[in-house]
């Protein structure tokens, strides 16, 4: 039976293994090696404007800000509490960094030859056409989450004869039927170290051959024995989350730390595609939001299948603190709900400590 060769235009040293059967698909003429792109028809490019609405973050006291150095430098063992018992504060300046983050759930399919043994198994082709990739139905377990799907295409199965052992089931081993191997333990000599027979060989130098048993011949792996192979198209459907960050930071802190502490989602907002916040009131936050929402579409509106999009708001509160020690101005920074503290310059360490 004919096969339609959805996705695949392979070169004569890929296909030295592969069925003798390779027909031009005549409705697919241009697809790439392997990729489908899907049918303009499935990418949805409608925008829902959601207008946003945002929540506040309240400020630390005075005696919060206090609690919380206090209870940080107690987890440090090289860290001295006397700048906690002297604290003085003389300056607290509460500010917010916003996260807005963006994802992107989509789908591509491409397709590939694969092979199992050929036992005599019931093989059933009917004389339709097998369908095209995109027409073949299958969803997602969980969404926003990577996933892999691989799918029989139906009607596609081919028996060949396998052409590692030429239909045998087996070829001649590596012993070449001598039907036994030199010890490993005394490199074939009999003798171990201080001249004793060796105890594996029992003094022989040689061993019963275990890859083929003693017999002369090697059973193939690929075909395990049958001789013959079954060929089918695969279909490989992979459902991938593409999620891009953007922190607008009002303090100097690492991202890597932004990333780990606890926020406040203020905006969230999920649809078939999204439409970027334009009225928040940190105008780096809608730029970036712009900016994603077009790089995304760009990037995955034409080679994929988008299912749906995401898009949120985090705010995390940041206390900066001045205080003062020993007449020396120091500071440090309290941030996430979870109130973290990060403080490179404290005035009290007595070793090399990283944050």
């Amino acid at each position: 039976m004919s096969i339609p060769n959805y996705g695949f235009n392979y070169q004569e040293k890929q296909v030295a293994d592969l069925p003798q059967v390779f027909p031009e698909n005549p409705s697919c003429p241009d697809y790439q090696i392997g990729f489908c792109p899907p049918n303009p028809n499935l990418v949805h490019n409608e925008v829902i404007n959601v207008p946003a609405v945002f929540n506040q973050v309240s400020a630390l006291t005075e005696e919060e800000v206090k609690d919380v150095l206090e209870n940080f430098v107690s987890q440090k063992c090289c860290y001295g509490k006397d700048p906690v018992k002297k604290l003085k504060i003389i300056e607290m300046k509460s500010s917010s960094t916003y996260q807005y983050s963006l994802e992107t759930f989509t789908e591509t399919r491409k397709t590939t030859y694969v092979h199992e043994p050929y036992s005599n198994q019931v093989i059933i082709n009917n004389v339709m056409a097998p369908p095209h990739p995109w027409d073949i139905p299958a969803s997602p377990n969980q969404m926003f989450v990577d996933q892999t799907i691989k799918i029989e295409i139906p009607n596609t199965s081919q028996i060949e004869m396998c052409k590692k052992c030429r239909g045998r089931g087996s070829y001649l081993c590596s012993c070449h039927n001598q039907r036994k191997e030199s010890c490993f333990f005394c490199n074939g000599s009999g003798k171990n170290n201080v001249g004793h027979n060796c105890h594996h060989c029992s003094g022989n130098g040689h061993k019963t051959c275990n890859n083929c048993s003693n017999t002369g011949y090697a059973v193939c792996e690929k075909c395990a024995g049958c001789g013959r192979l079954r060929w089918f198209l695969q279909l490989l459907i992979e459902f991938k989350n593409n999620r891009d960050d953007f922190f607008s930071k009002t303090e100097f802190i690492p991202d890597e730390k932004l990333k780990k502490c606890v926020a406040s989602t203020i905006f969230s907002d999920t649809n078939l595609r999204v439409y970027p916040v334009n009225n928040h009131s940190n105008e780096y936050i809608n730029e970036a939001s712009s900016s994603l929402v077009n790089q995304h579409f760009q990037k995955f509106g034409h080679n994929c299948k988008i299912l749906s999009q995401r898009h949120e708001i985090k705010c995390i509160p940041v206390t900066d603190v001045k205080h003062l020690y020993k007449e020396k101005m120091h500071d440090f920074i309290i941030y996430g709900l979870d109130n973290k503290v990060y403080a490179p310059n404290y005035p009290q360490k007595c070793c090399c400590t990283l944050l």
